[in-house]
């Protein structure tokens, strides 16, 4: 609806079109020459091949992985929708970091904002998304979504962004009601699981030090002043994301 996957396929029409010498249906244009496009969009099963959507998917995302290089153009559309959220979280994570390390450029769309932080991981991701803007219907005074088809940089704050889009879908009142209501109750529950104890903290504050370092020692071509200003930020933003020792940990 808000214009990602038919933006994906215009991006692989588009660099076909440039690298046979085509028109370009675009105001300014700048494509680097891809030896091959791999694609992961649409979602269904195959009952010829007894394939669940899910299999398939992996299926897909397998040839995908084994056959890219760092001259390949990877679009992949919603990797990990025919698993439990954790799951796809993961699959799509792990999918994220092979396909960086390898170079290979690549546009991945995803619903699982967990996933728009490993932009702090790797400097060469940039996150973006489509606005949507908020309006009030004249018909019982009703917000409703309305898609731009702009395209931003970062990644959305929208929250609830199924439920808006249910919303304008001819579901009963009376279950979006509901579904509201329940969202609600599982959001405060899963919020109240995840309240972090100061361990914890420090714990997630030492991994992303650590995710850090490696990066650094992997891509940095910085010369040795630089690096030790760098190296003296990280200690600074890991220090600051740690809690302070309590009384107890002093003591022990």
């Amino acid at each position: 609806m808000s214009g990602k996957s038919t933006y994906l396929k215009q991006i692989a029409l588009c660099q076909i079109m440039a690298q046979i010498g085509s028109y370009v249906p675009a105001e300014y244009c700048s494509f680097r020459i891809a030896e091959q496009i791999f694609t992961r969009i649409g979602m269904d099963d195959d009952i010829e091949t007894n394939a669940s959507t899910f299999m398939k998917e992996m299926k897909e995302r397998t040839y995908i992985i084994q056959n890219a290089n760092d001259k390949s153009l990877v679009i992949i559309d919603e990797l990990g929708r025919g698993t439990g959220a954790e799951e796809g979280i993961g699959i799509c994570y792990a999918a994220c970091e092979y396909l960086l390390n390898l170079k290979a450029f690549t546009l991945f769309a995803t619903h699982f904002l967990e996933l728009c932080h490993i932009d702090a991981l790797y400097p060469n991701v940039e996150n973006y998304h489509f606005e949507v803007q908020h309006v009030r219907s004249s018909a019982g005074n009703k917000e409703k979504v309305a898609y731009t088809y702009a395209l931003s940089k970062g990644y959305t704050e929208e929250k609830n962004y199924g439920l808006k889009a249910a919303e304008v879908s001819s579901l009963p009142s009376s279950v979006i009601v509901d579904a509201k209501e329940i969202t609600n109750h599982i959001a405060n529950q899963i919020l109240h699981r995840q309240k972090s104890t100061p361990e914890m903290m420090r714990q997630r504050a030492a991994y992303h030090l650590a995710m850090r370092l490696v990066q650094t020692a992997r891509n940095s071509r910085l010369d040795p002043d630089s690096l030790r200003i760098y190296l003296k930020g990280l200690k600074k933003k890991y220090e600051a994301s740690c809690p302070a020792p309590e009384q107890n940990d002093e003591q022990q």
